[in-house]
């Protein structure tokens, strides 16, 4: 999707300190949460918008997450859990935002998530609490098998992770519109 590059505004984002993002699942014996480990990259980069009657396209507003650095408990569940990502073949997830509408008090966007080497467009409701920061909050629910992940099982089959998994991301922005 290319904006017109001669009715282009552009707008410096800083992802703050605090920023976060986990993902919650569950087996049919337990719960499990996996911490994102490392800072959400790019710190900083500049997008790109373009007004469109209900909203703004969006270009340039990529996040990029290691799928080998989340910490789910135990060093055991971690490599289940790089395992279940396929993270040695595919090491990056990248989540890319293409599309916002403002709703009443929140946002419905439209975003590109690609893990394990698969792309899907999905569409996600984002929390907006201002202060010092603006603080995005989303709650994602997917299921892996959209992505083409097989649920782990364990113990011959008796443990069996579910396929549905909720990605919580909590974004501390600084915005600055560029001239």
């Amino acid at each position: 999707m290319l904006l017109n590059r001669n009715a282009e505004n552009k707008v410096e984002v800083k992802i703050m300190e605090g920023s976060h993002l986990y993902i919650n699942g569950a087996s049919n014996v337990n719960e499990f949460t996996c911490d994102y480990l490392k800072p959400i990259q790019p710190k900083s980069f500049t997008l790109s918008y373009e007004n469109i009657e209900n909203g703004w396209l969006i270009e340039d507003a990529q996040l990029q997450l290691e799928s080998g650095s989340f910490d789910c408990g135990g060093r055991r569940i971690n490599k289940d859990f790089e395992e279940l990502l396929k993270a040695n073949k595919f090491p990056v997830i990248q989540i890319e935002v293409y599309e916002i509408i403002p709703q009443k008090a929140n946002f419905q966007a439209k975003i590109e998530m690609t893990i394990a080497g698969v792309k899907k467009s999905l569409p996600v409701l984002i929390s907006l609490q201002e202060g010092k920061e603006i603080n995005y909050n989303v709650t994602l629910n997917l299921n892996i098998e959209d992505f083409n992940l097989d649920a782990p099982t364990k113990a011959m089959g008796l443990i069996k992770v579910h396929e549905e998994i909720s990605i919580h991301v909590n974004l501390r922005l600084g915005l600055s519109i560029k001239g």
